[in-house]
């Protein structure tokens, strides 16, 4: 049985820049709804849920107290901890003496969070960590498993060059842990790691085991990694759709409140957020709309990832690019490839490739 659910969510998100200059990456919608509300849906029932908060706390707190009031309470982290850090201050502050399920809130994921407590019920070790299997040219981006038959985890490298072993399991940011093991993590001024801090530690004298997750996992680290959820979840739950006079092509997400034009055409891979309206003649694909987003007439979306509330006028042209909430895009204007466009501004000229607008 469970103690808690803690979810860490206290992390910068500035590789997520321009995006999370207004929002903490647990808001961020994948298929319109935030990632914080697909992990609350995931472990609801198992524990009470604490979210461990940090950057742009405020408005992950009225967030969940809106949505999740009989299920989740955030604790604001009093400076940055690191995500062991933050589990162990809120195991002091609760005074936590049983097993906790711990879950990065920067995760999108389908994994059956109960069949991880399952296996770490069966192993009986002191920590079950959950792993997914990356493709070999992404095992620098995170820690790999060394595993046995058993298992039972035997080795641990953080961002190693090449895969251990051979091994592709990549930390997915689930953890069960034991009282044993809350009590080892450091209590120290700095910030303190799970994965550089605490894991290697346990390894020395205590039994981890593996958990290993066959399904949707994606770390929405960058832009690039955020559009793979969303279009992973369309993969998934997302269909197709009909609008009288546009060509629909799936897989698409349409929210609550869309309109969309004559002539236009959506997809394939498009989510259109609650409240976004796409203009006559339009083309949208391969792209995240958000919430409010309004595309006027003529105007061309793909590969791009468009933020809350913001306008793209006439005949626009927006390429593999990223621009934030709140942003007025003027009349046949071009935002060029790779190039991004930071919040509440305005755009009246085009916008060249790989160029930063803060």
């Amino acid at each position: 049985m469970m103690e808690r659910v803690i979810v860490l969510a206290g992390g910068f998100a500035t590789r997520l820049r321009p995006l999370s200059y207004t929002r903490p990456k647990p808001l961020f919608p994948v298929l319109d709804k935030p990632i914080i509300d697909w992990i609350v849906e995931g472990v609801r029932g198992i524990a009470p849920v604490v979210v461990s908060a940090r950057y742009l706390s405020h408005m992950i707190r009225d967030y969940v107290s809106r949505r999740w009031s009989d299920a989740a309470a955030v604790i604001e982290e009093n400076r940055p901890l690191g995500d062991g850090g933050a589990v162990a201050y809120i195991a002091d502050m609760l005074s936590l003496d049983g097993p906790v399920l711990v879950v990065n809130g920067d995760v999108f994921t389908d994994i059956d969070y109960s069949a991880v407590i399952k296996a770490h019920e069966k192993h009986g070790g002191v920590a079950t960590i959950a792993f997914v299997e990356v493709p070999p040219e992404n095992v620098s981006k995170y820690g790999i498993a060394i595993v046995d038959d058993s298992m039972r985890l035997r080795g641990f490298v953080e961002k190693p060059k090449e895969p251990p072993g051979g091994s592709r399991l990549a930390n997915a940011g689930v953890y069960v842990f034991e009282a044993e093991a809350l009590k080892a993590i450091p209590r120290r001024r700095g910030e303190v790691k799970i994965a550089k801090d605490l894991i290697p530690a346990l390894l020395e004298k205590q039994d981890i085991y593996v958990y290993i997750h066959r399904g949707i996992w994606h770390d929405i680290g960058t832009p690039a990694d955020y559009l793979k959820a969303n279009f992973a979840a369309l993969d998934k739950w997302g269909g197709a759709a009909e609008r009288a006079g546009a060509e629909i092509t799936p897989p698409v997400y349409i929210a609550e409140g869309v309109e969309i034009g004559e002539g236009a055409s959506i997809g394939p891979y498009v989510v259109l957020g609650s409240g976004a309206r796409v203009g006559k003649y339009s083309r949208v694909r391969n792209s995240v709309l958000m919430r409010g987003v309004a595309v006027e007439p003529g105007s061309h979306i793909s590969g791009s990832i468009i933020g809350e509330e913001s306008y793209i006028g006439r005949w626009v042209r927006v390429v593999d690019a990223v621009i934030a909430d709140g942003v007025y895009v003027r009349d046949e204007v071009s935002v060029g490839r790779n190039s991004s466009v930071g919040p509440n501004r305005e755009v009246v000229e085009d916008v060249p490739e790989g160029a930063t607008l803060p």
